[in-house]
């Protein structure tokens, strides 16, 4: 899949997204440039607040797509019927309403700070019936607990947090460490739960602020690791040093960024 879209002229992999997102979906403009898009052979739908292009396609097919190299469940990922997952960087929820839909777990906690996307989540998790099942949390997260800035783009997919050093600087969300989370939610996980992150270049900080869980509880992890140049070596390192049984596998490279870089990162001690 990839080494056709690197080959070939960009033009011709973006004009063939178009074509496959007409066919897929049906979008409706509901206002306030946010769009309805309806999934019908999935039987869900969600909301995009942004542009609609034809790069939607591509964040749709990677949840419905495995040879997408940013589908995050593909093995040695693991789930069953009784998994947790919690999705750090929750974006537009496809990812969560997926899995209940289609029964890969039991629960799923969104991290989604920006509070447009947030409150869309939770829209589109009510009217697919998933809401009982779905925790929407409009927090950050990193290695720190406490206020932070919000650096948002036109696209929802693209907003990013920095923190609050300076005293006078307006903060306009919040952060919290997974372990601080888990803990005060008296929350036990196994290695059949997972953690999916895709946080806008802070993916190593949310690492850092679970290692407690991590050690020991020894969930699986998706993590996207072309944000930044380091991360694919700063953080399979980092969990290692957590978890020494854990079994790596690397997906796809970054062909949109400056150099490439690994898409993605899983871990898992389930063996294979």
């Amino acid at each position: 899949m990839q080494i056709n879209r690197v080959i070939l002229p960009a033009r011709f992999a973006y004009q063939e997204a178009g074509q496959r997102l007409r066919e897929q979906t049906r979008i409706s403009d509901v206002g306030e440039h946010i769009h309805r898009i309806e999934l019908p052979e999935h039987q869900l739908h969600f909301y995009w607040h942004g542009t609609v292009d034809n790069n939607l396609y591509f964040l749709i097919e990677q949840e419905f797509q495995p040879k997408n190299p940013h589908c995050y469940t593909t093995p040695p990922i693991k789930l069953s019927p009784k998994s947790l997952v919690i999705d750090v960087g929750a974006c537009e929820g496809l990812f969560g309403y997926r899995l209940l839909k289609e029964k890969h777990c039991q629960r799923v906690i969104c991290f989604e700070p920006l509070r447009s996307m947030a409150a869309l989540i939770q829209r589109g998790a009510e009217e697919n019936g998933l809401d009982a099942s779905m925790t929407v949390e409009t927090l950050a997260v990193s290695d720190v607990s406490g206020p932070v800035k919000l650096v948002a783009t036109d696209n929802p997919d693209a907003c990013h947090i920095e923190p609050c050093n300076d005293g006078n600087q307006k903060a306009d969300a919040q952060s919290i460490r997974l372990d601080e989370y888990i803990e005060t939610n008296q929350l036990v996980l196994t290695e059949r739960d997972l953690i999916k992150v895709d946080a806008e270049g802070t993916d190593l900080s949310v690492i850092n602020g679970a290692a407690k869980t991590i050690s020991k509880y020894h969930p699986q992890i998706a993590i996207t690791t072309y944000h930044d140049d380091s991360h694919v070596q700063a953080i399979s390192q980092r969990l290692r040093e957590l978890n020494p049984n854990y079994h790596f596998r690397l997906k796809g490279f970054s062909h949109w960024t400056s150099k490439p870089r690994p898409v993605l990162l899983q871990a898992s001690e389930l063996k294979p």
